[in-house]
């Protein structure tokens, strides 16, 4: 879980203050305990527990840059997420004014709508535990559904070039982002989950 970025700011503050390390057996930045004597680095987040003032706060620098680029990766996740909703609740609304509204339709036009919807919605909803897997198949549904209805009536490739392009784009850029945070995670967990060296 990513830190606020109000929770970052006083974490950055405490950088002006000079860091002192009572007990070199536990590490100052990941709580690890049981570090031995000749333990320069911490054996677990690799924090410089007997280096200069410098080198200790420009590791937590850099913790906390990585923390400030998972919180961007998350806001691109976000806007992916916010997209499939989108994508889920037009269809059924689309679904409804042509499956009912319209005299000519039938309901059947509803029933496949609201099985996209429930598709995209699906995608939005599992975006929480996986966004990388959720967001890279809502594009890919989106992408074969453009390609269905361009075979049907090759007008339909050209009508809402705008929006297919935002919606494109925001897929594209919550692609990288959940991708790019699963490895920020990865990280960040590895250097601040404390061990028992002991």
């Amino acid at each position: 879980m990513a830190m606020t970025i109000e929770e970052l700011r006083k974490e950055r503050n405490k950088l002006w203050q000079p860091i002192v390390i009572e007990d070199f057996t536990i590490c100052y930045h990941c709580k690890t305990t049981g570090l031995k004597e000749d333990d320069v680095f911490c054996p677990n987040c690799r924090f410089p527990q007997r280096g200069t003032q410098q080198e200790m706060k420009k590791f937590i620098s850099g913790v906390h840059t990585k923390q400030l680029l998972l919180i961007d990766k998350e806001k691109a996740i976000g806007k992916a997420r916010t997209v499939l909703y989108i994508l889920a609740a037009i269809n059924f609304v689309f679904g409804i004014l042509v499956g009912f509204v319209a005299e000519n339709s039938v309901p059947l036009f509803f029933v496949l709508c609201s099985v996209v919807a429930a598709i995209y919605f699906g995608l939005a909803l599992w975006s929480n535990k996986k966004p990388f897997a959720a967001i890279i198949s809502g594009f890919f549904v989106y992408i074969i559904f453009i390609a269905i209805n361009a075979i049907a009536d090759p007008n339909t490739l050209y009508q809402g070039l705008i929006w297919k392009a935002i919606i494109i784009t925001a897929f594209v850029y919550g692609y990288l982002g959940a991708k790019d945070s699963e490895k920020l995670e990865k990280d960040l967990q590895e250097i601040t989950n404390a061990k028992d060296l002991n």
